[in-house]
């Protein structure tokens, strides 16, 4: 079992990357403790122990089928499901899903099952841009147009090329319905065009400096990181050891040296947690220390070592995301007057 002893006490989180559906989807039982020597770290009861209380919980598809050809339709059905998993999840009341500022309120104010924004991690299960407004009426508040391979709508970080025509199309129904836009899989390409065609907020929900780790688009350039900061938007530090240094496994110094690297760029109101735990890797692939949510606090310890102030550090665990999608979601509509007798 993980030792969770020295956690200090019960100070939340805000976690703005966790693959919930896509772990289900593998198999992950949720409902049961997953840290019991499998390689896991994420389920419920761990998420609560953090505590993670709210979260970015993705619909995660890979548009390219085993023969490498496009498959958005097999992206749209995985797609579908995914996020038909999370309405079962809130029906049986295991999670509050966000979709109104006032839900986001409600959450932060009362104790209960997790709450979870839906951000769609790659935009392929989107058939068209005219299907958009489904998808936000089922309550996605967070779209990155393409995971790493690219999407009909964009080229990803592990290839090239720019927003397509369609994809266009896409930023500009997402703009019109308010969604935030996630760019960490965006290529340079699709980055620049997406700075282009919208002055809407972007964030980059688990990515980390590209200068501190690998010379590759997975990870944010500075100037980057300044555009995100003046677009209101905020970054989140992903805890995949191979996105925070280049050999072997990544330590709690190397999560710190990036956080204050983000934070000098950006401000330290623009840095939050974007984990992405256990999302197709094992423990063994965080850093050293940091190999479950109730671990989280050494993040907090470590930049109370460093000299970072209560306000600060507590923008980093939670206020950060919790101030950013307070302000990007909808608030739902009064009721219209009754009509006069």
């Amino acid at each position: 079992m993980t030792n969770c002893a020295d956690r200090a006490d019960r100070t939340r989180w805000f976690d703005a990357h966790l693959d919930l559906a896509y772990l289900a989807a593998e198999g992950r039982d949720l409902s049961r403790p997953a840290n019991g020597g499998t390689g896991a770290c994420v389920a419920y009861p761990d998420l609560s122990e953090g505590p993670i209380d709210l979260c970015l919980g993705t619909i995660f598809t890979d548009p390219i089928d085993p023969t490498g050809a496009s498959d958005a339709a097999g992206a749209t059905v995985a797609g579908r499901a995914q996020l038909q998993w999370y309405l079962d999840e809130e029906r049986a009341g295991r999670v509050r899903i966000v979709r109104f500022a006032e839900d986001l309120e409600q959450v932060a104010a009362t104790p209960g099952p997790l709450g979870v924004i839906l951000l769609m991690e790659g935009a392929a299960p989107i058939r068209d841009p005219g299907t958009l407004a489904w998808w936000f009426e089922q309550g996605v508040r967070a779209i990155g147009l393409t995971w790493a391979r690219g999407s009909q709508y964009a080229g990803g970080n592990g290839g090239s090329g720019g927003l397509t025509p369609i994809g266009r199309e896409l930023v500009a129904a997402i703009d019109a319905l308010g969604v935030v836009h996630d760019a960490s899989h965006l290529s340079d390409k699709s980055f620049e065009d997406l700075v282009g065609a919208t002055s809407a907020r972007i964030v980059a929900s688990h990515s980390n400096l590209r200068r501190l780790v690998r010379p590759e688009a997975r990870h944010l350039l500075d100037d980057q990181a300044r555009e995100i900061a003046r677009r209101d938007g905020a970054i989140g530090l992903n805890l995949y050891s191979r996105f925070l240094r280049p050999h072997g496994r990544a330590t709690l110094d190397d999560c710190l040296d990036q956080i204050e690297a983000i934070a000098s760029l950006a401000g330290r109101d623009r840095v939050g947690l974007g984990s992405d735990l256990d999302g197709g890797f094992t423990t063994a692939d965080l850093p050293e220390g940091l190999d479950h949510p109730c671990h989280l606090h050494r993040l907090d310890g470590g930049l109370a070592l460093r000299g970072w102030n209560d306000r600060d550090r507590a923008a980093f665990r939670f206020g950060t995301w919790f101030d950013l999608f307070r302000r990007a979601l909808p608030r739902r509509r009064a009721s219209p007057p009754a009509p006069p007798r």
